[in-house]
């Protein structure tokens, strides 16, 4: 019995032993299958022709040209009325259908000149093989009837070419977004009114005027200027990290800003220093800059070969702040009017009023607005028109466009010299400079905004008042969306 038992476990053994032996032994084949997947289909959208159409006297500064992506031209425009319509084909030469999905057209520039688009459509089918052609119209406006300042005007376009999948179309007119000008919106949020009834013995406090005003009398070429006069409070601005208050919009468009600081709350933040010359005992010192002291003639006095102290801590502030901004400030000037007001001394009645040395001279700004009470825009002697040296007027002798405002534009504002005005913008509770001389004879003075709001022009020029600096914004400078010139919401420059 023990005996049939162990054969009975060997034969199992040999049983497993051989059902192994099988199993490494398995027949293996190996199956491979290759193919290439090929797109049959071609996608090409591209740019095949671009012709121009003249109207009047325009003309292509430069022939358009065009590769398969882009196309380019340079339109000349010389009267109002002129304009060119560029053709511009695309084609689809592709073997799939394609959508044009989107038309983003942007402006920048001249409002004197207008772009248009026609033919060509959002969400327009263009088949394989399909070609289209669409025009941009650039014109001069015919409706202008003064040469601009700002006489260029770029459009940015791009056209966005989708395969067509079957999707739902909406098909619609493109819009050109135009920029949202500083200039434009001063204009639209206020209602401009002639300053023709203002007397300007009286504040802008005494006869109630307030707002937004204008006139094109005593101003540069007659041109209209717009100004803001009396307690108003929609005319903040800011610009490069700082607050501004707009004072007008001057002749040439460009807008004239003062200096509020970095909080429009705080009245001292408005400040860079103090004083106007460390010298006074000659009428050179009345002088943003000035000549030769101790000269025996008006001319050598008045040369501008020195500058001021104030002067000086102006530019310093300009390019610790500013500098990298310069390309956003118009170089319209500002005017140190040393112009003589043909009075003879009252003091001594042998004084002749010469405009050199120690000569008892009463300067233009202080006759018109502490005896005539009539302000003006214009500046009477081009010398006295501080410019930079890239201008096409002036001086040419800043270092950079920055200055001050005028006395007249103090007076314009709602200021009288000799009362007090406690509710106009340019009271803010400090004293501080205007650029315009006053009186001299053995002391230099200037006129200055007092605490009190009191225009006043017979400030010595070593005194301590304060400095408060102005600049001119480019004509087109564009805004972001949304501010309405309030402290609260400021106009933001766009400084991208």
């Amino acid at each position: 019995m023990d005996r049939n038992k162990k054969k009975v476990i060997i034969g199992i053994m040999c049983i497993i032993a051989l059902i192994m032996v099988v199993g490494f032994a398995a027949f293996s084949t190996t199956l491979n299958i290759n193919g290439t997947g090929n797109i049959t289909s071609t996608w090409s959208v591209e740019i095949t022709s671009i012709t121009s159409n003249i109207v009047g006297n325009a003309y292509n500064i430069s022939e358009p040209t065009y590769s398969k992506t882009s196309a380019t031209f340079n339109a000349g425009l010389v009267k109002p009325g002129d304009k060119i319509e560029y053709s511009i084909t695309i084609k689809n030469s592709g073997s799939l259908d394609a959508i044009i999905n989107e038309i983003k057209a942007t402006t920048k520039g001249s409002k004197a000149i207008i772009y248009r688009l026609e033919d060509i459509k959002n969400q327009e089918k263009l088949s394989a093989g399909a070609n289209k052609t669409f025009k941009i119209i650039v014109e001069f406006d015919s409706n202008v009837t003064s040469m601009p300042t700002n006489t260029t005007k770029e459009i940015m376009m791009d056209i966005v070419c989708i395969q067509d999948s079957g999707q739902q179309l909406n098909p619609s007119d493109p819009e050109i977004q135009e920029p949202i000008l500083l200039v434009d919106q001063i204009l639209s949020d206020n209602t401009p009114q002639s300053d023709s009834s203002i007397d300007f013995s009286k504040t802008s406090e005494e006869d109630g005027t307030k707002g937004l005003y204008y006139t094109n009398q005593n101003t540069e070429d007659n041109k209209t200027t717009y100004y803001f006069r009396g307690a108003v409070e929609n005319n903040y601005v800011k610009f490069a990290g700082f607050y501004w208050k707009i004072i007008r919009i001057n002749e040439d468009e460009s807008i004239r800003l003062i200096y509020q600081g970095t909080d429009y709350s705080d009245p001292s933040s408005a400040f860079i220093g103090g004083g106007f010359n460390m010298n006074f005992d000659d009428n050179a010192y009345i002088g943003y800059m000035y000549g030769t002291a101790g000269s025996n003639t008006y001319l050598e006095t008045h040369k501008n070969i020195n500058d001021s102290y104030i002067k000086n801590q102006i530019d310093t502030w300009y390019e610790e702040n500013l500098l990298n901004y310069s390309a956003y400030l118009a170089d319209s000037g500002f005017c140190g009017d040393r112009s003589i007001a043909n009075i003879a001394g009252l003091w001594d009645p042998m004084d002749t009023a010469l405009g050199y040395g120690t000569n008892y001279t009463i300067y233009g700004a202080s006759n018109r607005l502490d005896t005539n009470k009539t302000p003006q825009f214009t500046c009477p002697q081009e010398n006295d028109l501080y410019t930079t040296s890239t201008s096409n007027k002036g001086n040419k002798a800043l270092d950079y466009p920055i200055g001050l405002l005028t006395a007249d534009e103090v007076a314009y504002a709602g200021g009288v010299s000799g009362k007090n005005n406690n509710s106009y913008y340019l009271n803010i509770g400090i004293a501080y400079w205007t650029i315009s001389p006053a009186i001299a004879s053995e002391y230099a003075t200037g006129c200055t905004i007092e605490v009190d709001g009191m225009l006043t022009c017979g400030t010595g020029v070593m005194g301590a008042t304060l400095i408060v600096p102005a600049i001119n914004l480019n004509s087109s400078v564009e805004i972001i969306e949304g501010g309405n010139g309030t402290s609260s919401n400021p106009y933001v420059v766009k400084t991208n």
